[in-house]
């Protein structure tokens, strides 16, 4: 969804793991009203078979090209 440019961090924010010497990772955050919103701004996918997809299988959005290429990440 990212990569479709359908969502976008509001907030990244750094956390330190551990005692990683390897210093902080930058997490990105999102609003739950982001995705909430997923649904109804896309009704053409069928979100029920997006959650029933089986662990380690190849999502159906994988397929599917950015909207705005402009605003999905490399």
């Amino acid at each position: 969804m990212l990569r479709l440019g359908w969502i976008a961090p509001t907030e990244t924010i750094p956390i330190r793991f551990g005692t990683s010497r390897a210093g902080a990772v930058d997490v990105a955050l999102y609003t739950t009203a982001t995705i909430d919103a997923l649904p109804t701004t896309h009704p053409d996918i069928d979100w029920q078979q997006l959650r029933s997809i089986g662990k380690g299988r190849r999502s159906p959005l994988a397929a599917l090209q950015p909207t705005n290429p402009t605003l999905a990440p490399a």
